[in-house]
């Protein structure tokens, strides 16, 4: 079988229902082959606009969001000045906290890591981690395009489903 390269066919007049189906069928390198032009594309065309800016993010809904199963999820992808990023919620200790990734270094091959530094109970500083290994990544990366089909195409989707 042929590989699928989703950078091209993603954008092609299909049937949403057919892009869905074409997300779920892709092989982990083909995920892994995602680039950041296909990705910022996706926020320009999915996106909402943030205040007052010409900057964008694409918020990924509550049941789509995954992360590395163990302290944090990707809620968002963000453009802002032309730069992508991943927007992180991580949980450590007794609280939780958002940061960000920026979008070239999670799709580098090999683990990932988003760090926060903040003070524990005692006011000593402490920098925790987010990992994300090559699994944890092919499931944000698939995340990432349902959403986008799932958003730009929301209206074509009821009316399958209606």
């Amino acid at each position: 079988m042929a590989t699928t390269n989703i950078n091209m066919e993603l954008f092609k007049r299909y049937a949403p229902k057919k892009k869905l189906e074409m997300i779920e069928k892709l092989t982990p390198a083909e995920l892994m082959n995602v680039t950041t032009a296909t990705l910022t594309r996706i926020v320009k065309e999915a996106g909402k606009n943030m205040w007052k800016s010409r900057n964008k993010t694409l918020r990924i809904s509550r049941e789509r969001r995954r992360g590395n199963s163990w302290n944090s999820t990707i809620e968002a992808v963000d453009l802002i000045k032309g730069k992508l990023s991943l927007d992180v919620y991580m949980q450590f200790e007794n609280t939780d906290s958002n940061t960000s990734i920026s979008m070239s270094s999670f799709l580098n091959r090999g683990d990932s890591r988003a760090e926060i530094t903040r003070d524990d109970r005692y006011g000593n500083p402490r920098t925790y981690y987010a990992t994300y290994d090559e699994g944890d990544k092919q499931r944000v990366i698939r995340s990432i395009l349902e959403e986008y089909v799932y958003t730009k195409y929301a209206d074509k989707l009821k009316e399958v489903s209606a």
